[in-house]
């Protein structure tokens, strides 16, 4: 029996976009790269040009590569919070929407922190002595509250993404672009005395519910659904039947809120290929990337190598052969 190849684009985060980099990257047969938006940016006007990505789009392209996902630089905190000036600030966002249509820029990611819980991370060594990120949400305990003027209720939050979606919702839909919001990770549901709403089953289907549109939806962090203990392969087929998971970070921590490590992608307790099973069953078919590798020897600590580029290149080759078992398995 005949099986159709399923392809996803296989992607990665990429530091910059110089020679060796890029080199690397087609070298490994990358097919797009997923970028920071100030690579866009490169005069500092706080939003993207059509030119600006255009460049970068050629740049990339002299290695016969892609910019399959961009993240947005300046969903300020302005925004984020509701403060005075967002609307001036969400201009700006919309001026790098449709920009980023016009260079053909399939997807842009964003993120919605009101406060991002990074103090709880830390590192310790794993498999060969290889640096593993972990959470210990403990860490967070006896720190202080953020401002009064930073801190935001559940709805507060929801109410301001609202504002924020409906204003570039439109915009993505006539540019062509998607929008990919990131799950907040680490997911604490409170950071430091302020809500963080966009975790767990029901904060991901409140976000593509919030803004009925086909240009709202998510990054699937694979890790991040695995640290709130919810079942990866269910929340794949619910979000993806619904054409609503606009990238993917293809991760796989060890344990759960409050605690979980970072390890290896072949470590984690997530069946990896039961995952890309299901990403083939709802025929997913935007970027596919690693993300929080393990730091190894030799990896960052000379010229020849930039870091974490070891490790990625480890993943990239599960990857690959994850995809190729799930395409010789008739559907």
């Amino acid at each position: 029996m005949s099986v159709q190849a399923w392809k996803p684009k296989i992607c990665e985060n990429m530091p910059d976009i110089g020679e060796r980099t890029l080199r690397w990257a087609a070298q490994l047969g990358l097919d797009a790269l997923a970028l920071g938006g100030r690579l866009a940016d490169p005069q500092g006007l706080g939003y993207w040009t059509e030119e600006s990505c255009k460049a970068v789009a050629d740049q990339v392209a002299a290695f016969g590569l892609s910019v399959g996902i961009m993240m947005l630089h300046n969903v300020t905190p302005r925004i984020i919070l509701g403060q005075p000036g967002r609307d001036e600030d969400i201009d700006k966002v919309l001026h790098s929407i449709r920009a980023a249509g016009a260079a053909g820029y399939p997807v842009i990611e964003y993120n919605f922190y009101n406060h991002r819980a990074v103090e709880g991370y830390a590192q310790k060594p794993g498999r060969g002595g290889a640096l593993y990120t972990y959470y210990d949400d403990s860490r967070m305990t006896d720190l202080p509250p953020v401002p009064e003027e930073e801190r935001a209720t559940p709805e507060e939050t929801w109410a301001r993404l609202r504002y924020f979606l409906e204003a570039a919702c439109p915009v993505a839909e006539e540019a062509g672009v998607r929008l990919a919001l990131h799950p907040n990770d680490p997911p604490p549901p409170m950071s430091r005395g302020t809500a963080q709403v966009i975790h767990g089953f029901e904060g991901m289907r409140g976000v593509i519910e919030l803004v009925p549109s086909v240009a709202n939806g998510i990054t699937f962090c694979q890790g991040s659904f695995a640290e709130w203990g919810l079942d990866v392969v269910e929340a794949i087929h619910y979000f993806g039947s619904r054409d609503k998971i606009h990238h993917v970070h293809y991760r796989n921590p060890i344990g759960t809120y409050p605690y979980y490590v970072e390890p290896f992608i072949d470590e984690g307790d997530t069946d990896m290929f039961q995952a890309m099973m299901a990403y083939r069953d709802v025929d997913y078919r935007f970027t596919f990337c690693s993300d929080h590798v393990p730091h190894m020897v030799f990896d960052g600590d000379g010229e020849q190598m930039a870091p974490g580029f070891i490790g990625r290149a480890y993943n990239h080759g599960y990857i690959k052969a994850m995809i190729q078992a799930v395409n010789s398995v008739a559907q």
